[in-house]
Order: structure tokens, then C-alpha cells, then sequence
């Protein structure tokens, strides 16, 4: 009988970041608000998977057709670069 996958209880701050795609900082803002759970197990934190994927859920559909610009934000124009002075 092939062994069947066991899905975790919980992952590490680290895991549970790249989980969602996003930093640690966030990760620890939405702890802090309860939107995700956490427990600590001694000196760990231990971040419930269940919650990733409720947030997740709960996260609204894209629906529009605003381009995605990767480190920038696509509705904002860059500023004029100041001339330099010589």
C-alpha cells in the first residue's frame, strides 16, 4: 500500500511566509491581528496551517485587468528624473 501524504498541522513563520508569497514582516502583521493563528511550543512559533488557508480564501478574486508591474505599482507614474547638475 503506497504511503499516503501527511498534510502538516503547522509550519514555521519562514514556511508559512513562502506558503503565502509573502515576507515574514506581513506574516507577523497578520498574527498579530488575528487574521492567522499562531502558537508557540516553546521558543517556536508554530503557524497553523488550516488558518493559511482560511486567509487565503477569504482574499478577494482579481477580477480587472490592471496590469501587474512587478516592483512598482502599475497606476502610479514614475517621477521625473532630476536633471543633473554640472
Amino acid at each position: 500500500m503506497p504511503a499516503v501524504p501527511i498534510e502538516p498541522l503547522a509550519l514555521s513563520p519562514r514556511e508559512a511566509a513562502a506558503f503565502l508569497a509573502i515576507s515574514k514582516r506581513a506574516l507577523s502583521r497578520l498574527i498579530r491581528s488575528t487574521k492567522i493563528a499562531a502558537r508557540k511550543a516553546g521558543p517556536r512559533t508554530l503557524v497553523d496551517v488550516a488558518s493559511l488557508k482560511a486567509y487565503y480564501e477569504s482574499l478577494p478574486l482579481k477580477t480587472d485587468h490592471v496590469p501587474l508591474v512587478f516592483g512598482e505599482r502599475a497606476h502610479v507614474r514614475p517621477h521625473p528624473r532630476k536633471r543633473a547638475l554640472h
